[in-house]
């Protein structure tokens, strides 16, 4: 090493030209691509294979520069496996090459401000540089597209269809999958891949599929409402199997984590307190409706159904009073009734133990007591016909069965029993709220539960 830093000149990103040689460049990496093998009949004579790594180098604010190491198949890979995105390296002896914007190679590199490239040969050298660490660390903090620049997810699940080459976005982690592995059609090789499920200030979720092994290692140290990502030139497709739009990573994505900027704090301050799951943001929406003995606007079930069929997207949420029997009430069978959420952070709770891996109660073993929550699915019929998975939950279930959640999870089934006979198959006044999360199936909340006369019914209900 001592003897090529003697040879060599230090150069920085901005003072590059093509006439420059034997020169030495100090950055961190901020983003890289898979090698790929192939063979090259005037170099493979003895059946060594070749190959060729892409990364990206930064070495101030504003110059970055895209960097082509070719060689044999052992040395890239292994250099592959030894720099990752944040390590600070040096470049001894790159070869300076000016960018053909046209050429194809360029459509699938991440954008650079340099107007050069910097290519890598068996005559170059790279390595881990040591010094000045803290300055080329603190460069993965600043975005390489202007963060105002994002599209909103909102955006992408309305019009994804429309939206040509690649997204911008600015999002912040909701959730990580298992990490598992696929195999290809013909089985002859694994895949790796991991998806993670972003958010921002427009909608509650947008999965991110991700293949490349050196990002999911990255993706190790997200934390949920924590982390903000600043992810560019993401491709958006449309999921047959999952039925939305999903993103996925491109050769050209350079993802910045926690970028330094006003818009990625103003969304780190709203994902602090804002609802993710969507059982929060409809408990939100509810929150904000009015008292439901306000409620004046009185349906039957077919007049629900016939309203959702008509959904054209620009309905939030609608309200309405049913004069119903409950049909369908499990409170102490098999059905679901409780939700259990770790006192700690939130999250839904499994067998007793928080599923969060990075909750205190877990790797701290520190103690919070749960939080339990009616979460209750009932049917109402009617002359008109039935509606299912109607939802019983928060106050409105507490006030109905006259016990806090946590009492009932302390109930025998006898006395569950007995709260259950209170309303099944007799006549109700049913107040609820219809609202429309994304694109899936609205869910239909329960604000109010009251048994009925017949004199109340045959005054208000419709006859059709």
């Amino acid at each position: 090493m001592d003897e090529h830093v003697v040879a060599v000149q230090r150069a920085t990103l901005k003072d590059l030209n093509p006439y420059l040689t034997n020169i030495l460049i100090v950055g961190a990496i901020i983003g890289k691509q898979k090698p790929r093998k192939f063979t090259d009949a005037k170099l493979n004579v003895h059946g060594v294979l070749r190959a060729v790594w892409n990364f990206t180098l930064r070495d101030s604010v504003k110059d970055y520069i895209n960097v082509t190491y070719w060689g044999s198949a052992e040395v890239i890979f292994q250099a592959n496996d030894k720099f990752n995105v944040g390590d600070v390296v040096a470049l001894i002896n790159p070869i300076i090459k000016i960018r053909n914007l046209d050429d194809i190679s360029e459509q699938f590199l991440p954008m650079v401000t340099s107007p050069y490239s910097l290519t890598l040969t068996e005559k170059s050298t790279l390595i881990r540089h040591e010094a000045n660490v803290e300055y080329f660390s603190s460069l993965l903090k600043f975005p390489t597209k202007p963060l105002a620049g994002f599209v909103p997810l909102r955006d992408i699940h309305n019009s994804g269809s429309s939206i040509q080459g690649y997204v911008n976005i600015l999002v912040v982690v909701k959730g990580l999958s298992e990490i598992r592995n696929v195999s290809s059609r013909n089985n002859n090789e694994t895949y790796t891949i991991r998806t993670v499920d972003v958010f921002d200030h427009t909608s509650p979720s947008l999965k991110l599929e991700i293949w490349e092994n050196h990002i999911i290692q990255r993706s190790e140290h997200w934390i949920p409402k924590q982390t903000v990502l600043f992810i560019t030139d993401l491709k958006i497709q449309w999921s047959n199997f999952q039925r939305q739009f999903i993103a996925r990573i491109t050769g050209c994505t350079i993802i910045t984590e926690n970028p330094n900027g006003r818009e990625a704090q103003m969304l780190l301050n709203y994902a602090k307190d804002a609802p993710i799951e969507t059982y929060d943001i409809v408990d939100q929406i509810i929150n904000s409706l009015p008292d439901p003995n306000l409620i004046q606007n009185v349906m039957n079930v077919k007049q629900i159904h016939d309203k959702l069929n008509d959904f054209n997207g620009e309905i939030k949420h609608f309200t309405a009073v049913l004069y119903t029997f409950i049909s369908n009430l499990d409170l102490d069978g098999l059905s679901k009734t409780l939700s259990i959420k770790c006192g700690k952070c939130k999250m839904e709770m499994k067998s007793s133990r928080c599923v969060n891996s990075e909750c205190p109660t877990v790797f701290e073993n520190e103690t919070a007591d749960p939080e339990f929550n009616f979460d209750i699915k009932l049917t109402l019929t009617d002359h008109t016909g039935s509606l299912k998975n109607c939802r019983l939950s928060g106050h409105p279930a507490e006030q109905a069965l006259g016990c806090t959640a946590r009492e009932f999870s302390n109930m025998s089934d006898d006395e569950k029993g007995i709260l259950k006979w209170k309303y099944l198959l007799e006549r109700c006044a049913v107040y609820i709220a219809v609202i429309f999360v994304g694109r899936k199936s609205p869910i239909i909340s329960i604000l109010k539960i009251s048994l009925t006369n017949s004199l109340e019914v045959s005054r208000r209900l419709a006859v059709y």
